[in-house]
């Protein structure tokens, strides 16, 4: 094998001068660019192919610094139980002696939140954060279908506020967000996720007053730089 062909091909010809470093450098950020903002947009079905997690929402699952791909998907194709609804169902939260939320009545039926539903990233209403969190349940509402959603760390679900008030398709300001409907929903975590790497991007987002981090899941934190929980 003609491993000196193989190196040429791969690193090239060591240049001889600055002008030639920056066109290197020009063309490889055009390159990743184009990977990043058409060619996975394209492959994953989503206009948010790969995350940054920045909060402590899913510890035990995912960690600050981690990036998670992410694949589009119908609010009825996630992986959640699914509950039939109409517009006299009741809904209320069952809180637990540690106060948190892991159990709902959705009408008659209970659903206890499981770790192993799908992680989604959807863009928050009314306040556009993306956040990222399990899926708790799917409501079927006369085929219009809603994500209930929940961090595993959180004691709460998203769509649950004050005095245990649920919003589904308005948000008096006191839940995280509304229902999800097929609109916020960004996609699902597939693949793998990549651990520390998006400490790059966070760290960027704290030195530049947050500018690079408009449309990316850092509200967890405030948009302010963490290490760790």
């Amino acid at each position: 094998m003609d491993w000196k062909r193989i190196r040429k091909l791969l690193f090239g010809k060591k240049k001889q001068n600055v002008s030639d470093e920056i066109k290197d450098w020009v063309v490889s950020f055009i390159v990743a660019a184009v990977i990043y903002f058409v060619i996975m947009p394209a492959v994953f079905n989503s206009p948010s192919p790969a995350v940054v997690v920045s909060s402590c929402s899913e510890k035990g699952n995912l960690n600050i610094g981690d990036i998670i791909f992410v694949a589009g998907v119908d609010v009825k194709d996630v992986r959640a139980p699914m509950v039939n609804l109409n517009s006299s169902s009741k809904i209320k939260p069952i809180v637990n002696d540690s106060f948190f939320v892991n159990e709902m009545l959705f009408g008659d039926k209970l659903i206890r939140f499981n770790n192993s539903n799908d992680i989604v990233v959807y863009n928050s209403r009314p306040y556009n954060y993306q956040i990222i969190h399990h899926a708790f349940a799917i409501l079927n509402l006369s085929s219009k279908y809603y994500l209930v959603t929940k961090g595993s760390a959180n004691a709460i679900p998203d769509q649950i506020g004050k005095n245990g008030v649920f919003c589904l398709t308005e948000n008096p300001g006191t839940c995280l967000s509304t229902a999800v409907d097929d609109n916020m929903l960004l996609g699902r975590k597939v693949l793998f996720t990549i651990p520390l790497l998006g400490h790059i991007k966070l760290f960027l987002c704290d030195l530049t007053f947050n500018k690079l981090c408009e449309g990316h899941a850092n509200a967890g934190t405030d948009y302010y730089y963490v290490l760790s929980c």
